[in-house]
């Protein structure tokens, strides 16, 4: 294989050509299965126990 084909040079994404983005309306929403729908319920729970903890921690200190 020669390696007058490849190009060695890396172009940062903030220095290249915008690329044109995906848009179709009639995509609509995106179905979401029960096993992805509890994932984000736990992360939300989750959230909001630190969230909680933080401010427990705060007005402790106060």
């Amino acid at each position: 294989m020669s390696d007058l084909t490849f190009d060695p040079r890396v172009v940062h994404p903030l220095d290249d050509a915008p690329e044109e983005k995906l848009f179709r309306a009639d995509l609509g929403h995106i179905r979401l299965t029960r096993t992805v729908r509890l994932s984000l319920l736990g992360l939300r729970v989750y959230l909001l126990l630190m969230l909680a903890l933080l401010a427990a921690r705060c007005l402790n200190g106060l």
